[in-house]
């Protein structure tokens, strides 16, 4: 957002008409940060600090700093700011108006350990922050191969955080920043110049607010909490008390422990307030993480927060040290200007008349129209009535199926869709009203590993919509990379119909068809439903059996055994759809003769695959739809006989076999018909 100077003068009219030129205010300098620190007592404003820097290709610069003493400190910043053309504003939290949370990060890849820190922070959060006050950051490390730690600040909507007045706080977008930030920024950037351990305090009495960050390379502890600071000694006690149970938490090592709070102690005599840096060079190791930085202690005592802050939002730490209080609304300026042209007494008064006007016309007007397009919509409301009350008694009876109700095998379904390849699940637990459970084995996927194969399982039963607060849990891999793993999920949406995508739905590709293509049509096993010579209705089963001998003899090639199966399946389908006109005893005929034919087919297909002229003689003219649609159950059984012993002819055309195959099934479907 753009500054402008409050002292810079408008060109006189005379100037403007001799040049024909306007002056434009000086812009804003986008490297350039103001960060402010606001301290109270009580609801009381007593200072203001300001520091002024630049931040560019990752490093922060010390420009200015400056101290605005008394109530009116804010106000008197804002000038200081529009002067030195800083780009953007950051207002320093207190201690206590955040929440400040550790995870710990498997080694992997940055795009990884990015979407695992994100799915970690909304099974954490679960919608409770607004998101524009939470934000997470994973902190840098010299060693990619060990556990990477992320560090979450949410600042809850109950804290109002410093009280701003309107007139600054409408001058930019304004950011906020924690005092972890800059703790964090400072001790890890001391432990990669070198130092072997390195530990931050701040202090804030006023409001009783402990920040706490210490790291020694391998471990890291990092803690905000609240205590009472009226009583100087027992404000010292709470925070020794704080900062060990801090360390011992983050499994320090016992002397570490000691001697941090010995140096912590020997420290809280002389200083109860601000930055501490207890162990020995580390105010020295600060000052190197900024360009331009004082090297007097006291100062850094009073305003190394705030330098600190640069640093983070000159790093990695950049997202957890700029919060926002709300979301910007672009119609703000739509408002104020409507207000503000409404304010002109002509515009008040023409609207004073419309809204009378609007006031006393309306209600009749939208009432009569109302009542005219109700009779032509309803022109019969008794019916209408009877109908809604109908629809409610439905909509009863399936709310009750939806609270008493599940549809289970909707729900594998969707667990099926939502399992990627490389998962192999081993059991289901899947109970009304409780959680389901899933356990499997995950195993590498092409270039994804055993682990991405089940964040990616998470992800997709979360977009689903039908599963919800997933937890997960898996075993280390084995010699061969694979996960034992477990995957429980609450079902939030059981009747929710999700639109998958189709790389992920297996009902339009099933898995085999993925990894080995679609399956053979097979020729020849069902086109024994035709017959060379028409027979009467009462003569079915015996025409059955002389269509299964005419088809398998004109068949492709195959083993015994699988024609003899082929030829039952086919006698089993006609003699179930003509059921009405034979008897069991016709049907186990059928078989008998279908299986001894199937065991001839193979010779009779090759000598009908000889590409003679009576093969070619034996592609039947074309049929349309309309005549297949037109023909009796028996024209349509010697049809497909024709198209059947068609479709065994090698060597034939490709547009010739796809329409046979097309009547084929046209025809098969017109000999089952009654």
């Amino acid at each position: 957002m753009n500054f402008t100077s409050s002292k810079t003068k408008e060109p006189s009219k005379k100037s403007a008409e001799i040049t024909g030129k306007k002056k434009t205010a000086p812009q804003t300098d986008p490297s350039r940060f103001a960060i402010l620190a606001v301290k109270f007592l009580g609801k009381t404003l007593m200072s203001c600090d300001a520091l002024l820097v630049r931040i560019a290709d990752g490093r922060a610069e010390m420009l200015q700093w400056e101290s605005f003493p008394g109530e009116t400190g804010i106000e008197d910043a804002r000038p200081w700011i529009e002067k030195h053309l800083a780009s953007q504003t950051v207002v320093m939290l207190a201690g206590s108006d955040v929440i400040c949370r550790t995870l710990k990060m498997p080694p992997a890849s940055p795009d990884q350990l990015e979407m695992a820190l994100r799915l970690q922070v909304e099974n954490i959060l679960l919608g409770g922050s607004a998101r524009w006050r939470t934000n997470a950051a994973l902190l840098p490390t010299n060693d990619p191969d060990r556990d990477r730690i992320g560090l979450v600040v949410d600042w809850p909507t109950s804290s109002d955080g410093p009280l701003l007045p309107s007139s600054f706080s409408h001058q930019s977008e304004i950011l906020y920043a924690p005092p972890i930030a800059a703790l964090v920024a400072l001790v890890t950037g001391a432990i990669t110049q070198g130092d072997r351990e390195s530990l931050a305090v701040h202090l804030e009495r006023a409001t009783g607010a402990i920040s706490i960050a210490y790291s020694d390379g391998i471990h890291s502890a990092f803690r905000t909490l609240r205590e009472d600071g009226s009583d100087e000694s027992e404000w010292r006690a709470s925070v020794i008390r704080s900062t060990s149970e801090t360390l011992m938490l983050a499994d320090i090592p016992k002397q570490s422990i000691q001697s941090a709070l010995d140096a912590l102690h020997a420290v809280l005599i002389g200083q109860t307030d601000g930055l501490l840096a207890p162990l020995s060079g580390s105010f020295s190791s600060f000052q190197t993480l900024a360009g331009s930085s004082p090297t007097d202690e006291p100062w850094w005592q009073q305003n190394g927060i705030l330098l600190g802050t640069a640093i983070a939002l000159s790093g990695p730490l950049a997202r957890i040290a700029s919060l926002k209080a709300k979301v910007a609304k672009e119609n703000e300026q739509i408002l104020a200007r409507i207000i503000s042209a409404a304010s002109k007494p002509k515009i008040a008064i023409r609207i004073g008349i419309a809204a009378l006007l609007l006031i006393a016309i309306a209600p009749p007007a939208l009432s009569g129209s109302r009542l005219l397009y109700l009779q032509w919509v309803l022109p019969n409301s008794e019916a209408y009535e009877r109908t809604l009350i109908l629809w409610d008694k439905q909509n009863g009876m399936y709310r009750d199926y939806e609270k008493n109700a599940w549809p289970m095998g909707k729900l594998l379904a969707d667990l099926a869709s939502c399992t990627p390849e490389g998962i192999e699940l081993e059991s289901i637990g899947l109970n009304q009203g409780a959680p389901i459970t899933v356990q499997g084995n995950a195993k590498p996927q092409g270039g994804n590993t055993a682990a991405e194969a089940i964040l990616l399982m998470e992800r997709q039963l979360r977009e689903s919509r039908v599963f919800d607060r997933i937890e997960k849990n898996w075993d280390p891999p084995n010699a061969n990379g694979v996960l034992k793993f477990t995957i429980s999920a609450s079902v939030a949406k059981p009747l929710f119909i999700p639109k998958y995508p189709d790389a992920q739905d297996f009902a339009l590709r099933t898995l085999r068809d993925r990894r080995y293509g679609p399956a053979p049509t097979t020729i020849g096993s069902t086109a024994s439903l035709g017959s060379d010579e028409q027979s009467p209705p009462d003569e079915v089963s015996a025409s059955h059996t002389q269509i299964s001998k005419s088809s398998a003899t004109e068949t492709a090639p195959m083993d015994s055994e699988q024609g003899t199966e082929s030829s039952d399946q086919l006698a089993n389908q006609t003699s179930d759809s003509n059921s009405t006109s034979g008897n069991a005893s016709d049907s186990r005929s059928l078989q008998r003769r279908s299986s001894s034919a199937g065991t001839a087919a193979p010779d009779a297909a090759r000598r009908g695959r000889g590409g003679t002229g009576d093969d070619a003689m034996a592609i039947p003219p074309p049929l349309s739809s309309e005549q297949i649609s037109s023909m009796t159950q028996t024209e349509a059984r010697e049809a497909l006989a024709r198209v059947s012993k068609a479709r065994g002819i090698s060597g034939i055309d490709p547009a010739v076999e796809a329409r046979l195959r097309e009547e084929f099934y046209l025809l098969l479907d017109q000999a089952k018909k009654k």
